[in-house]
């Protein structure tokens, strides 16, 4: 019996030890768990801190949008005599701005009337706008400014309902229009309420002023002709930004000027986190934005439960490795007895491992517990540039980054206390160089107490640096891609989408980028092209050629047409083997709409709408061109006969009638082909084409003097008006300015003839019957 208990009591300290090493096992487990989580949360906190920058980034690019879009229409109205409502329609139809500016509801023009003008601005916009007056005037103001032009983004009956209304009668409004007039620049109104909306939603107004310089005006910056208005819904402007994300990720809280109550702008879950209840909110961001002459505080907050950490999977494989580690620490206690009667095999495995520590690709040493070298390796030594001998005894600290070194103290404090650790660090070699390194401190005891600490170190200078540079330029191309009005997108050689920009999706009607990757052109709207949109492809990509600025019409996806322009390159490899291709479009509409007002007002007459003298020297030279390839052109130069009389008789605004009624009256009796010009005053001239013989120009010019036998009206005047006529024909080798000199010397002979009638160059002559 007593050999018995002797045995079992044996038995019983054997596995004391074992059952203790695994007990410190799964603390050390649950301690690890639990610092991985700190580091988690620290790291989550890290992420939203630089997605809430890049948001801010996107917001005060966005905010500059709305006032240069205020500002440009504010320019178009300045540079213009008088704007009708149909080109406001077209100047906001072709910008755009509802489908670039998400939150802009509307933009409108508010005119500067004069109180003692009033009943005269009434009548003249009643023309345009049937049963239109000035409602909610601003008591004894000295000038009204009502809606008079405007176009809502959501609901297109609202400018109809508001049209007439006096903004400056609302005191924030009135209080912004004379502060932008003050600064001749846009500025931006306080939150308040929309007018005549049903959910009284809130918004911001932005006033530009319009500004027109007279001559001999006293104004240097021009007289106010009024103001353009552009409205923010700030609900709408921060909920849907970036596609609801924004809204998703932070609670936002923004004011204008100063944080208070009063001056709240925006406010996701309607508690100020920011006058003191934070709750469960955390502030991991705040920025300063300037917005039309305001500045706008905004801070980002975040929830706690956000912070933390969100992968399961790494909590669960820290406490399996912590486990396997317990169970090998149990076994290795369980064996130890046992490997003690090794110890004399196990000795030189010393001179091994001092070959191996030499030797590490890492920088490998051992410190002890004053944190002073006592052993270093070669790539230690390489890492710090000073030698062996001179950093044994010398202090770690004084490689170590100032701002860092009470970090790295506490991380020494923890090994000291038993645990290994690990983290990333910069230090400074002798001779001033900073190197980022990551670190392993393990400890190394001695009975029961940490004797020295060993150490292993990676300089990851390279890696970081490459590391950071990859990311921020990736962050920064998807910024500028997804922030330029154009849209871009590349695909493979089989013309399979494998990218875009938001431009891209938004006319595709996509959500993400995942939605666009794999699909063709026969899988999104404009599928009705696919066919010609791979043949270029197709091309570009054989030759290896870019295709640049093709222009064609197309359908926006609200159905309205629109000019766009592409360019497409071919995309190489490595190799150079074209492997794809790379587009931009760009809706060029509001381009084309200026073009082409620009070559109306270049080329064409304003009071007649005839082309002008400029446009006539160009056609004469090509018609000249074509009659020397085949025969039948014929120049006719013709005047109104005494219209310098009409003119002192009758004073010039008569004159002006009688010469917009003469060119109708001889546009009519014109063939389509027929090409004729005003060169100035009465003066105007016919490009006749395709004629067999000199008597077909003589009857079209009969047909332009009998087209005069009606009196002409102008106004409660009745005139009887006649015209001279010189035709000149065309003969192989003139050129054309012999050939207007030939039929203005006619024109000169059919007056000396008696005028009413037409004379034929080279000596024919026709008198009116």
């Amino acid at each position: 019996m007593f050999v018995f208990w002797q045995s079992l009591k044996k038995r019983l300290v054997r596995s004391a030890l074992p059952a203790a090493v695994f007990l410190l096992g799964l603390g050390l487990t649950a301690y690890a768990y639990m610092d991985r989580s700190a580091r988690a949360r620290d790291d989550r906190l890290n992420q939203l801190e630089e997605a809430a920058q890049n948001y801010e980034f996107l917001l005060r690019s966005r905010l500059e949008q709305y006032v240069n879009a205020s500002r440009s229409l504010g320019a178009f109205f300045s540079a213009s005599e008088g704007i009708r409502a149909e080109e406001f329609d077209n100047y906001i139809r072709a910008s755009r701005v509802f489908d670039r500016l998400q939150g802009i509801s509307s933009f409108g023009y508010l005119p500067r009337v004069p109180a003692a003008e009033a009943a005269r601005f009434e009548a003249e916009a009643a023309r345009r706008f049937p049963g239109y007056r000035i409602v909610n005037r601003r008591p004894g103001a000295d000038a009204y400014f009502p809606l008079l032009y405007a176009q809502h983004g959501l609901d297109p009956f609202r400018a109809d309902r508001l049209r007439g209304f006096d903004f400056s009668a609302i005191p924030d409004r009135w209080a912004a229009m004379q502060e932008a007039e003050a600064r001749d620049d846009p500025v931006a109104t306080r939150l308040h309420p929309a007018l005549r909306d049903p959910a009284r939603r809130s918004v911001v107004l932005i006033f530009s002023p319009v500004r027109r310089l007279a001559a001999g005006s006293a104004e240097p910056r021009g007289r106010l002709n009024g103001f353009i208005f552009a409205t923010l819904y700030i609900s709408r402007l921060f909920s849907t930004f970036d596609d609801g994300r924004l809204a998703r990720q932070f609670d936002l809280e923004v004011f204008q000027d100063k944080v208070s109550a009063q001056n709240v702008v925006f406010d996701a879950d309607g508690v100020l986190h920011s006058a003191g209840t934070q709750g469960d909110r955390v502030l991991v961001h705040r920025a300063t934005l300037p917005f039309a002459n305001r500045e706008w505080l905004v801070y980002f907050y975040a929830s706690k439960a956000a912070l933390e950490p969100s992968s399961t999977h790494a909590a669960v494989l820290v406490i399996a490795v912590g486990v396997l580690l317990t169970l090998i620490a149990c076994y290795g206690a369980a064996v130890w007895p046992r490997q003690l009667l090794r110890r004399r095999a196990m000795a030189d495995l010393d001179e091994r491992f001092a070959g191996f520590f030499e030797n590490h690709p890492f920088a490998v040493y051992a410190l002890d517990r004053q944190r002073r070298f006592i052993q270093v390796n070669r790539q230690m030594v390489k890492e710090l540039g000073v030698s062996r001998e001179a950093l044994i005894g010398s202090s770690v600290e004084r490689f170590i980054v100032p701002e860092n070194r009470e970090m790295a103290a506490r991380h020494f404090g923890d090994v000291l206390a038993g645990n290994a650790v690990a983290y990333t660090n910069q230090i400074t070699d002798a001779n001033g160089r900073t190197s980022d390194l990551s670190i392993v401190l393990i400890p190394v005891s001695s009975g029961d107490t940490v004797s020295h600490v060993l150490g292993f170190a990676e300089n990851i200078t390279d890696r970081k640096r490459a590391q950071m540079a990859l990311h921020e330029s990736k962050q920064m191309l998807q910024l500028i891609l997804d922030n330029i009005p154009q849209s871009v997108f590349w695909k493979d050689i089989h013309s399979v989408y494998q990218g875009g920009n938001r431009a891209l999706l938004e006319e595709a009607g996509l959500q993400s980028v995942d939605e666009l990757i794999g699909k063709t052109d026969a899988d999104l709207r404009w599928k009705e092209q696919a066919s010609h949109f791979r043949q270029v492809d197709v091309e570009v990509m054989q030759s290896g050629l870019a295709r640049m600025r093709m222009q064609a019409m197309d359908v926006r996806r609200d159905g309205t047409e629109c000019w766009i322009e592409t360019s497409k390159i071919p995309l190489k490899d490595r190799q150079g083997k074209v492997v794809g291709v790379l587009a931009v479009t760009e809706d060029i509409t509001a381009r084309k709409y200026m073009e082409h007002e620009l070559f109306r007002r270049a080329n064409y007459d304003i009071l007649t709408g005839l082309p002008n003298r400029g446009y006539f020297e160009n056609q004469l030279a090509e018609a000249v061109k074509r009659a020397n390839r085949r025969s039948g052109l014929a120049l006719m130069y013709f005047d109104i006969d005494h219209f310098k009389q009409i003119n002192d008789s009758h004073g010039h605004d008569a004159g002006d009638r009688v010469i917009r009624m003469f060119a109708q009256r001889t546009r009519s009796v014109l063939r389509e082909s027929d090409f004729m010009a005003r060169l100035g005053g009465d003066e105007f001239v016919l490009i006749a084409e395709g004629l067999n013989a000199p008597q077909d120009a003589a009857v079209i010019a009969q047909k332009l003097v009998d087209a005069m036998h009606e009196e002409f009206h102008a106004g409660p005047t009745r005139l009887q008006v006649t015209t001279s006529i010189g035709v000149a024909w065309y003969e192989p080798g003139m050129t054309p300015g012999q050939l207007v000199e030939a039929a203005d010397q006619a024109m000169y002979d059919a007056k000396r003839a008696g005028r009413n009638r037409f004379r034929q160059a080279g000596g024919q002559f026709r008198q009116r019957p």
